[in-house]
């Protein structure tokens, strides 16, 4: 990705959309990995599903079935989430009306209609999965040494990097596991994004190639997707 190239696009204009701030914070939200909080698997949300394949497969969705039932009907599984018991007024929660919902009481006599804006369980969930990094949670990264990493789906860990000489460098992970890696420059005390990469679903390593320039610093961070057989991958800078 080029540094200030547009990472999101939307159907419609959103300024004339009154549900705008809430579509653009539910995306942010899926870019930082949250699930569709109707899928909860606390949510004990009992679908009439005749009336959800109706309804969403008709004007404005035209969702096929395959969508409906990834978007709507289908649980996440308890192995793959992390985060509260059912938050109604999640950002991460779609409006359904009465006719769609089976149970629980009230809402199937009410609807299910989520308060505008991020509620409180949003911002307290996200403060902890992305909480502020002090200067002991960085590692230092330099030049040939192999640092191998141990981390569960969706640990991340972060280094700094401050580099001697003004060059390209690489950075690389190494293994089975499913990473993405992300290169930042420090600049005013706030992480600018440089490059990234993102190895997932492949056979390929993630792989960086940037300039650094001496005197600066940068951050690298790498986050688990998955960890392969062994659990175990490593990074490296040259």
């Amino acid at each position: 990705m080029i540094l200030n190239q547009r990472t999101m696009n939307f159907g419609w204009p959103l300024a004339n959309d009154g549900y705008g701030k809430e579509t653009a914070l539910h995306e942010v939200g899926h870019t930082l990995a949250l699930p569709h909080e109707h899928q909860n698997p606390k949510a004990g949300i009992q679908w009439n599903e005749d009336a959800v394949r109706a309804s969403l497969s008709g004007l404005p969705n035209n969702w096929s079935l395959e969508t409906i039932e990834y978007n709507i009907l289908r649980k996440v599984a308890t192995n793959e989430v992390a985060g509260s018991d059912w938050n109604p007024n999640s950002i991460m929660h779609y409006q359904f009306q009465a006719e769609l919902i089976n149970s629980p009481a009230p809402y199937n006599q009410q609807g299910i209609f989520p308060e505008p804006g991020l509620s409180q369980k949003d911002k307290d969930w996200m403060q902890k999965f992305y909480p502020v990094l002090e200067s002991n949670d960085y590692i230092e990264l330099k030049p040939f040494i192999s640092v191998p990493l141990v981390l569960s789906p969706g640990e991340q860990v972060n280094f700094i990097v401050k580099p001697k000489n003004s060059r390209d460098y690489k950075f690389q992970t190494f293994g089975e596991a499913d990473t993405v890696m992300v290169l930042f420059e420090e600049e005013n005390g706030d992480p600018r994004y440089l490059n990234g990469d993102d190895d997932s679903g492949t056979e390929y390593n993630a792989f960086i190639t940037h300039k650094l320039l001496r005197g600066r610093t940068y951050i690298l961070r790498v986050r688990l997707y998955f960890p392969g057989l062994s659990g175990e991958t490593a990074v490296m800078m040259w």
